[in-house]
């Protein structure tokens, strides 16, 4: 997978076996990128800055159903459409194959509007009502949403859980974090690195400020105030 943006030399390409990160030192120029990626997720074609970005097949991606942009770890919605839509279709999976599971789901709907109709039949008014409910239906009357745990939670826990939900539910192809490294100290940096390459989730770590020391499974493109980039790698 490679990050394209054609005014830069280089291209960034992604691995499992290290995390990639572009460092801008320009506050503008990250700006810049930041607001095409998220006019890219979100379909706009006027770009600040033209960004490509291509799949393991050499395909262009598509980065409304590819890409995933995270600005706000701290509020980080885990029931967001695309994940709730994705735990919804993963359950009704199971159901579907289940035979046993979901012809006892069935009935126990029917059990519960044999219920309800004792209740309206004496009701001086003719109803119209569904047979049948389908197991996505039944969730979102659930209310089912994954818990978000204490709000107090520590940064690292939010980062893991992402990467875990992103990799269970195959929502994006890519994650994209911003100035993450400013919340992490190295020892918790060097945590996430390890389980995002376990997990095998294609990372891009989007930072700003002046030039950093180079951790460990860490590979840099850092664009300095100049514009001129430099490479930096350590494994």
């Amino acid at each position: 997978m490679i990050m394209r943006i054609p005014s830069f030399e280089n291209d960034i390409v992604f691995s499992e076996n290290y995390i990639s990160v572009l460092h801008i030192q320009n506050g503008t120029l990250f700006a810049r990128i930041i607001g095409s990626i998220n006019s890219l997720i979100n379909g706009v074609e006027e770009l600040n800055e033209k960004i490509i970005f291509i799949d393991e097949d050499e395909k262009i991606m598509k980065a409304s159903k590819d890409i995933m942009l995270i600005t706000d770890i701290w509020n980080f919605d885990f029931n967001q459409k695309k994940i709730q839509s994705a735990l919804f279709q993963k359950i009704e999976k199971i159901y579907q194959q289940e035979y046993e599971r979901l012809s006892d789901f069935q009935t126990h709907f029917q059990s519960l509007q044999i219920n309800a109709m004792d209740v309206w039949e004496d009701l001086p008014f003719e109803f119209e009502y569904k047979d049948s409910i389908g197991v996505q239906e039944y969730l979102k009357l659930l209310g089912l949403k994954i818990a978000m745990g204490d709000r107090d939670s520590k940064i690292i826990d939010i980062v893991l859980m992402i990467i875990d939900v992103v990799e269970y539910f195959g929502i994006a192809k890519l994650v994209v974090f911003t100035n993450l490294k400013l919340y992490l100290p190295q020892k918790e940096l060097e945590e996430v690195y390890k389980y995002i390459m376990y997990k095998k989730v294609m990372v891009l770590l989007l930072e700003t400020g002046d030039e950093k020391e180079c951790v460990k499974n860490e590979k840099i493109l850092f664009v300095d105030s100049d514009y001129d980039e430099i490479m930096m790698y350590n494994n």
